[in-house]
């Protein structure tokens, strides 16, 4: 080792000493819910810990976790493999029961977690918890599988690995590091991620220190191609991998110091865990044998540590207790003092007395000594004869049943014993022999393990559930909702909002499937010049929308050519009033509302989010006891300056001024007021809610909205522009532009209208 790996070695050795002083002895729980940091590590062997045996690297801070908390001997990742090991931690369930079992989900995979899946994640946000995703995604590269729609409120990091098998997928530009959907920088560098990945780590907990918080850590290393930042190349005996080793150790205590320097540390649980297994034993002592990928204790039986002492978990203790990664879901829940709904079937158990030190092992849920004791009772139970008095239910719910990367059942573990199933029965002590070098001949426990696994292939048989799935684009290009982004919406069509004698409006209205409470809402205004077009023409955007977390409303208006302006504004505000009107009925958070619109209805939108108040514009729509105010808005493709020069020349251009003169009554030149009185730019002031401006590249330079970017700027209301490559006027015609363009709304209205930071605007 050079002189900066020992200087180095010594600094992180002596912060690590005091880490253990500092946790030590005995600390009063707080009443507060705890904070959850999960910190899960990409490809890292069983042994490969000096708390597990590793002599080539030092790894203190991970060191003095497992000395003030519990060292798990017996830990198993849900798979041998990426996406199916996070699958199985993130929904509490084997990855086989929500269909995400078998290898991993590359950039162009239809599939990932189904969307009325119960992540974690969604749990602790509908507790009250701030939720983020810090790292490595891996689970799915389409919207409905992204961590945003996975119950995620912030997300930082890589949506998949850096291997060549992935790469390929990006191209030249390389695969993207990304913080809420916009890329921060592309390509990612290997290097610097386990550091910055960190340093966002440590910003969120900052943010977000006075409220509970979920925060999972999912680091890329230790997966190939290895990163380690130039303080830690040559630090250890182990090459780049024991550099990268260090690395992350070196990060675990900055992440400590950023809990204690918060002062929250007492009243945070910490996890570190390893995703699948790496190799074999290195030494005499170390028998396990098997690489990632397969069902030898080598490739699924990994390093795990659970250290909370401030919110009453045992330290410095070992335990040998057969835990899975899926027993975090209702653990980790119980100690947030969260219920896991009732009907929700997963297969993780409450561990939390085991790491309180209450007992030594998993208790069964009859002794129901913990929140989530009996959550296991919901698993089916109906034995045949022929094993009904072979296996008890408390002892199958207290088996692994392990999966290989194919998602084939290959063998069944139960106390100390294994059954391994292919290509012959054979079965191991575990305790006796984990290099499964010697074949045990015992009939009876053999019969028990047999009988195991075939009820629980047939549990899965009738009990196993769908992944997400979607559906491939239209081979033209042309924008299509996928069909189970639909099915997963309620939908509400032809709603009237507003009456005018015998003239009504309507509106279609959507919601998510598997929302509960109310939720934010957003108005979607269709384009056609103000002339053309209808409710269904803007459905696309409302139905993505709402498969985001939104009530969406896609309404009808009076056309130019039925009414003069302002009817269109006195439509769009009647909508806005009717949804606030009814935010009980249609589950929907008043204070949080949002309108999108493209082309002329960008314009609207632009109009409706500055123009409160104005008499003119508010027109007798109903409801008049609600306000008009909206909280976020989304134009595109529209204009925000009525007032012009542009404006003034197209309006009174022959060939093409017709839509402004029919909308307004004429030209600029002829109707100076009105077109005064239909420009946001005009009404622009400082209480006007945030905007994102969403334009093509190709479409006309005054969609990008500089003035009105620039008053807002100066009134200091957030204002962003987002431009598509290559795109033109009709963007959303097309599915990649119409992507890009719900991708960015999303972030923006989950910003703004779900985020912490949101405000009240009134009713």
């Amino acid at each position: 080792m050079n002189q900066i790996g020992c200087l180095q070695l010594l600094r992180v050795t002596l912060h690590a000493l005091i880490l253990c002083f500092s946790v030590t002895g005995p600390l009063v729980a707080s009443d507060a819910p705890p904070n959850v940091v999960f910190i899960f590590v990409d490809d890292q062997g069983y042994y490969d810990l000096g708390c597990y045996g590793a002599t080539e690297v030092a790894t203190p801070h991970i060191d003095a976790m497992a000395q003030n908390g519990t060292r798990f001997t017996d830990y198993y990742a849900a798979a041998p493999i990426c996406s199916p090991s996070r699958a199985g931690l993130l929904t509490g369930c084997y990855p086989r029961r929500v269909g995400n079992h078998i290898w991993v989900h590359r950039a162009d995979s239809p599939l990932g977690i189904h969307p009325d899946e119960l992540t974690i994640a969604e749990l602790f946000k509908a507790h009250g918890y701030s939720t983020a995703c810090i790292g490595k995604w891996h689970l799915g590269f389409h919207e409905p599988f992204l961590p945003h729609n996975q119950g995620f409120d912030h997300h930082f990091g890589l949506l998949h690995n850096l291997d060549p098998v992935k790469v390929v997928y990006f191209g030249d530009k390389g695969v993207p590091l990304v913080r809420n959907g916009d890329i921060v920088k592309r390509p990612a560098d290997p290097n610097e991620l386990t550091g910055l990945y960190t340093d966002e780590a440590i910003e969120f907990i900052k943010r977000n220190s006075e409220r509970p918080f979920f925060l999972y850590l999912p680091h890329t290393m230790l997966h190939h191609p290895l990163g380690v930042s130039a303080d830690f190349k040559g630090t250890s005996s182990w090459g780049e991998y024991g550099d990268a080793i260090q690395e992350i150790d070196h990060n675990v205590g900055r992440l400590f110091d950023a809990l204690k320097q918060f002062g929250i540390a007492d009243n945070t649980v910490v996890i570190y865990a390893s995703d699948n297994g790496r190799g074999p034993g290195r030494t005499p002592d170390q028998h396990i044998r098997g690489h990632k990928l397969s069902t030898y204790e080598g490739g699924i039986r990994v390093p795990a540590i659970a250290w909370g002492p401030g919110v009453g978990l045992q330290s410095g203790e070992e335990s040998s207790a057969v835990v899975r990664a899926m027993d975090w879901y209702p653990t980790l829940a119980t100690l947030a003092g969260i219920k896991v709904p009732e009907g929700h079937v997963i297969d993780g158990r409450d561990i939390s007395p085991l790491l309180k030190g209450e007992t030594s092992f998993v208790p069964p849920p009859g002794m129901k000594k913990s929140l989530n004791a009996t959550v296991p009772l919901r698993r089916r139970w109906s034995p045949a004869g022929e094993w009904e008095p072979i296996v008890k239910r408390h002892e199958f719910n207290n088996a692994f049943f392990y999966h290989g990367s194919q998602g084939a059942l290959s063998a069944v573990r139960w106390q100390n014993w294994k059954l391994v199933l292919n290509p012959t029965l054979q079965l191991y002590d575990l305790e006796k022999d984990p290099g499964e070098s010697t074949v045990v001949r015992n009939r009876e426990i053999l019969r028990k393990l047999r009988g195991m696994a075939i009820l629980f292939q047939e549990e899965m048989m009738l009990d196993a559930r769908s992944p997400g799935q979607v559906s491939p684009p239209p081979a033209d290009g042309r924008t299509e909702v996928p069909s189970e982004t639909i099915a997963g919406l309620h939908s509400l069509l032809d709603v009237t909002y507003a009456r005018y004698g015998e003239r009504t409006v309507g509106m279609d209205i959507f919601r998510p499937k598997n929302a509960w409470g109310q939720l934010p809402a957003i108005v979607c205004i269709h384009g056609g010049g103000w002339r053309n077009g209808s409710k269904i023409h803007h459905r696309k955007v409302a139905q993505t929308l709402a498969a985001k977390g939104f009530v969406t409303a896609s309404i009808d208006y009076r056309l130019s050519g039925e009414a003069a302006f302002p009817a269109q504004i006195h439509d769009c505000k009647a909508a806005v009033r009717f949804l606030k009107a009814n935010a009980s009925k249609y589950g929907i958070d008043p204070d949080h509302l949002g309108a999108i619109g493209h082309s002329a209805g960008g314009h609207l939108v632009a109009l409706l989010a500055t123009s409160t108040g104005i008499p003119e514009l508010e027109g007798d729509g109903g409801n008049s006891e609600f306000s008009s105010a909206i909280h976020a808005v989304v134009p595109m493709g529209g204009q925000t300056d009525l007032m012009s020069e542009r404006t003034l020349n197209i309006s009174s251009d022959k060939d093409r001024g017709g839509i402004w003169r029919q909308f307004l009554g004429g030209s600029q030149k002829d109707k100076p007021e009105i077109y005064r009185l239909a420009s946001p730019l005009v009404h622009l002031d400082r209480t006007d809610p945030p905007c994102l401006i969403v334009t093509g590249e190709k479409d006309d330079g005054s969609t990008r909205a500089e003035r009105f970017r620039q008053r807002m700027q100066e009134l200091n209301i957030p204002a962003e522009l987002r431009i598509i490559d290559e795109a033109p006027h009709p963007f959303l015609e097309t599915q990649v532009w119409f992507d890009e363009a719900m991708d960015a709304a999303g972030v923006f209205f989950s910003q703004h209208l779900k985020g912490p930071t949101s405000q009240s605007l009134g009713n």
